[in-house]
């Protein structure tokens, strides 16, 4: 049983991620050097005396102060949140160098905190603006990966506001890219578009065909219906982006994101979290991070919290890091290779 385990040992800990998304996971430190490459044309509500600290040698206080800056704002609602990200994360994410650079960035403090295998979510669409081809968004992220020290598949996530002319474009690119593509995803605002989209889901059974696995953003804000659960299994989906609400999720593999839900008021603390509750009736839950930039939170930290609060130890994080790997679109090899990682790791 892990007492009170201090960082560096939960960071030593194996670890697999099924749930982060690219765009929510900057290093801040990056986010400042960009805005400066960028004349600090910033968004409205940027902290001004940000830029005097950066620009004064206070790199590292500047860039604390800009995330905790960032996830003061994101907290105060889900709009909030998603507005964060369009304004003072997607404008620096609109070049092949930038893509590259930050991807690479992401998995090499990933790879630090103990994680083995990632899958890392993103929407192409949302980084063409300034003119990157949707290919060349992939190619941009896809160099970014090379050279790492974990094993990274890709998710390509088609949003819930766009439409099936997007879906079948998206479709098409996560076949053309299923070397490095495992999951096709829909994700975005669960509220103003509910349930399992039959315009994606025409798209996304095409795209299993061809071995990729699928993935729904689902029951983050909303309540399982008889409509989901209906379409679920007409649709075969058997994974869940996180998955957390209600009692009906059966055998499906729920990608749960605890300290994302507090920051965007799903709950209001983690004593309130069902993670553990869904865990102990025996639910399929895997933990992520969906992203470290808004959360200040990584896998390392998430696992240290579930300890605090749930006094989760090495046999609560070997059950979900088995059943991240089991449900991964990783290979049979790589699979195997997670498995014999984990079991020598986590010696109950």
């Amino acid at each position: 049983m892990l007492a009170s385990p201090d960082r560096s040992s939960l960071q030593a800990l194996p670890k697999v991620l099924l749930h982060e998304h690219l765009d929510c996971s900057l290093r801040p430190l990056t986010m400042l050097e960009l805005w400066a490459e960028n004349a600090w044309r910033v968004p409205q509500n940027f902290p001004t005396a940000l830029r005097h600290r950066f620009a004064s040698g206070e790199v590292s206080g500047a860039a604390e102060d800009y995330q905790a800056f960032l996830a003061k704002d994101a907290s105060l609602s889900l709009a909030n949140y998603v507005m964060a990200i369009v304004h003072h994360v997607l404008p620096l994410m609109q070049s092949s160098e930038r893509l590259t650079r930050i991807t690479r960035e992401r998995l090499e403090d990933a790879a630090a905190d103990g994680v083995k295998a990632l899958e890392l979510r993103f929407a192409p669409q949302l980084h063409t603006r300034d003119g990157l081809s949707l290919e060349e968004v992939m190619d941009a992220v896809i160099a970014g990966c090379s050279g790492s020290k974990l094993h990274v598949r890709l998710t390509v996530c088609v949003l819930r506001h766009e439409d099936a002319a997007m879906a079948q474009r998206l479709a098409d690119l996560a076949i053309a890219y299923r070397q490095h593509v495992g999951v096709f995803d829909l994700a975005g605002d669960e509220k103003a578009n509910p349930g399992v989209l039959r315009w994606w889901a025409q798209e996304a059974l095409r795209v299993r065909e061809h071995g990729i696995e699928l993935d729904i953003h689902l029951w983050e804000t909303d309540e399982p219906t008889d409509e989901d659960l209906r379409r679920l299994q007409e649709y075969e989906i058997r994974r869940l982006g996180h998955g957390m609400r209600g009692d009906r999720q059966a055998e499906r593999i729920l990608e749960v994101c605890p300290s994302s839900n507090i920051v965007t008021g799903q709950v209001k603390s983690l004593s309130e979290h069902p993670i553990d509750r869904l865990l102990r009736q025996g639910r399929k839950v895997t933990v992520n991070t969906d992203g470290t930039l808004f959360t200040c939170s990584d896998l390392s930290n998430e696992y240290a919290l579930l300890n605090r609060q749930f006094g989760w130890g090495e046999a609560e994080f070997l059950a979900v890091n088995k059943t991240a790997i089991a449900a991964s679109s990783f290979s049979a090899e790589v699979k195997n290779e997670i498995n014999s990682i984990l079991e020598n790791a986590y010696r109950l």
